[in-house]
């Protein structure tokens, strides 16, 4: 009978402490991603254009990981991001977007957009992909997503530059 109301103090004492840090680190978040800008005029008429509904939302997540990567193959090429891992219940907005060009740049800005897609929630352990034809070039790709966790800053993430076969195979960076 001591060893069960030790252990019914003990996981009293675990959940009061969760609790705490829960209270302690509510809003807290790192990422290793830059902030979105969202005061560019770039950025603003992407938004625009998705027609983004952004109600009053709650901050209910401590922590969301999101990983992006770029793939291709049966002359497509690809970017798809992941929601990795969300601690506690969060409403995470996701835009994964796609570019392409003859040339070779280090950023997706002096690229062409060719393909997007929008989630309103990615939910932990879902994927988001934008997939676009290689045309049967040969081209440069950059992926790059950008989201919004719950109410907080918008941010982004993106995948490099990387040349691209007709067929969708990896050939390197330059």
């Amino acid at each position: 009978m001591n060893k069960l109301k030790n252990l019914t103090i003990g996981f009293a004492l675990l959940a009061l402490i969760l609790m705490l840090l829960t209270i302690t680190f509510a809003g807290y978040r790192t990422n290793a991603y830059a902030d979105y800008d969202t005061s560019s005029s770039t950025n603003e008429s992407n938004k625009n254009s998705l027609e983004i509904s952004e109600e009053e939302v709650v901050n209910r997540g401590i922590y969301t990981a999101l990983s992006i990567a770029i793939n291709g193959g049966n002359g497509n090429v690809w970017t798809t991001v992941k929601n990795d891992v969300t601690i506690f219940p969060a409403t995470v907005i996701v835009i994964v977007e796609l570019y392409s060009s003859d040339t070779y740049q280090e950023s997706f800005l002096n690229m062409n957009l060719v393909a997007r897609e929008y989630i309103a929630d990615l939910n932990m352990g879902q994927t988001i992909t934008a997939t676009a034809s290689t045309g049967g070039q040969t081209k440069y790709w950059n992926g790059r997503a950008y989201y919004k966790v719950d109410n907080n800053a918008w941010k982004d993430i993106v995948t490099g530059t990387c040349k691209i076969g007709p067929n969708g195979e990896y050939l390197g960076i330059i």
